[in-house]
């Protein structure tokens, strides 16, 4: 016998500067100091919790940021599902929860970052995603959730199978600029994932990012070109900089290199994350070095880019 309750189909049977921060160390809870474990994973799913996504989701963004690379964010509702848990027990929504979990991780990649974010909302960052590329997932997300076919037993002791389950997830993505945060990211897919539920449920909606995106992109490069040639418009800074990059040393090899008053220059290098100072030597720190390998050719593509425009 089949019968349809809340959307679902019932059957009987079977269950802004350049300020730098070194992201080497392990990451660890700013309250307990513990690093990354259990308490970063939502134990029901599997997935990042709560505790967890605002560990970790904000280096990814700020990496982005750092990058001028696009980052992407869907935001996931189940449509109705305060009613399964009303009708069949909450037992039975967690292992609805449970599924759903799995679509996620086969429709994501190892670089993404999938959480539950709270009760049945679901939130998936993912790096270096166009909104279209987004879109795409979200889409593929969405077939994966109605395609379930859940077992279950009721608070009654009866097998049933649920499936034709819906969600309505909102899309956002933006190449962060200079002042932007993550939560500037997570209300613009807030914001369509309501437009979705307000347009009927069981879809997907996109946040507007206006007409000209690109010109946001140009905008964030240009505010760090320009940053970029105060911060090097010191004569002494490259010649340290590139010292530093075959490996630490301390401070009397680098005044035999550049002078005495090499010592301003290390302490601007410092006050902007670039340098840390470990015991007696000097160090360029991971993110600086992550960030001389790649944003330096972005910014050089960038003004490479435009100067042909402009000839």
């Amino acid at each position: 016998m089949t019968t349809a309750r809340m959307g679902l189909t019932v059957t009987e049977g079977a269950a802004r500067s350049l300020r730098l921060h070194d992201e080497s160390a392990p990451t660890r809870c700013g309250s307990c100091a513990q690093p990354v474990g259990a308490w970063a994973t939502d134990r029901l799913t599997g997935l990042l919790g709560r505790w967890g996504w605002d560990d970790q989701a904000p280096a990814l963004y700020r990496r982005a940021q750092r990058r001028w690379e696009q980052v992407a964010l869907l935001m996931i509702d189940l449509d109705r599902f305060k009613k399964i848990n009303d009708d069949y027990g909450h037992p039975a929504g967690d292992v609805v929860l449970s599924d759903v979990a799995d679509v996620l991780a086969a429709h994501t990649r190892s670089a993404d970052l999938v959480c539950r974010y709270g009760g049945d909302e679901f939130l998936v960052l993912l790096p270096r995603t166009t909104p279209g590329e987004a879109a795409v997932v979200a889409e593929r997300v969405l077939r994966g959730i109605r395609a379930l076919r859940t077992e279950i037993t009721t608070n009654d002791g009866y097998g049933l199978t649920l499936s034709g389950q819906t969600a309505s997830i909102g899309v956002s993505a933006h190449v962060p600029g200079p002042d932007d945060t993550l939560i500037d990211l997570v209300r613009e897919a807030d914001a369509a994932l309501q437009r979705a539920k307000r347009g009927g449920r069981a879809c997907v909606r996109v946040h507007d990012q206006g007409a000209f995106p690109e010109r946001r992109l140009d905008a964030s490069a240009l505010h760090h070109l320009l940053a970029l040639q105060e911060l090097v418009g010191n004569d002494l800074m490259p010649q340290v900089l590139v010292a530093l990059s075959d490996g630490p040393l301390p401070f009397e090899e680098l005044v035999a290199a550049a002078g005495p008053s090499v010592h301003r220059t290390l302490e601007r290098l410092q006050d902007n994350g670039f340098v840390v100072r470990r015991a007696a030597r000097y160090e360029l720190t991971a993110a600086a070095r992550e960030w001389l390998t790649d944003v330096l050719p972005v910014v050089s593509a960038w003004a490479g880019r435009h100067h042909a425009h402009v000839t």
